[in-house]
């Protein structure tokens, strides 16, 4: 359960990493207060998609929750390696012959005020629900998917922040599609077979 609780806390958290990069290449820095409270609403989020998910696996028989919830993860993943597909496509299409990995990173606003510290903890949120959900139902933990969750948030937009400028990171944040879709496949297979 541990390998599958830090595969789901990588895959929750990487959309954390791209915003932690976003931010850094423009110079701007997210305080260890706001970093925290983007985490903390992240795992509230988390949790309660979590707990949902096992409330209802109590309603249904063992082995077609864990395979529900397996098979959702998986095709959460193919969802979001389609959806970086299609990104790096339209890229190359935009620029033929240029090098199709250039995908933008989102504009953020000028600086990072409550508001936006709110914004980012809701929408980090959101992407984590259906995840968590279908890792619950899949017969994933609660409180290793919590922690896991936390840590990589937590670790995930600070790096993401502190070296945002870097190339590597700067190409590992385009990836977070592929990357978190990766994940999610792998964790659907090891709840289903392991």
């Amino acid at each position: 359960m541990i390998t599958a609780s830090l595969l789901f806390g990588i895959s929750a958290s990487l959309d954390a990493l791209l915003v932690g990069v976003s931010y850094g290449i423009r110079g701007i820095r997210i305080r260890l207060w706001q970093n925290l409270a983007i985490s903390l609403v992240t795992l509230l989020g988390t949790c309660l998609s979590v707990g949902l998910g096992h409330r209802m696996a109590a309603f249904l028989p063992d082995s077609v929750s864990s395979c529900a919830g397996s098979l959702v993860l998986v095709l959460l993943g193919l969802y979001y390696i389609s959806k970086w597909v299609k990104t790096f496509l339209k890229n190359c299409q935009k620029e033929p012959g240029a090098d199709c990995c250039t995908a933008s990173l989102p504009e953020p606003a000028a600086g990072l005020r409550p508001p936006e510290v709110l914004a980012l903890s809701m929408t980090l949120s959101l992407n984590n629900l259906s995840a968590g959900l279908s890792a619950s139902l899949a017969g994933l933990p609660l409180i290793p998917a919590a922690i896991s969750t936390l840590a990589c948030s937590v670790l995930f937009l600070a790096a993401g922040n502190r070296l945002g400028g870097h190339s590597l990171l700067q190409l590992a944040g385009r990836a977070t599609d592929l990357l978190s879709g990766l994940l999610l496949i792998g964790l659907g297979l090891v709840q289903l077979f392991f």
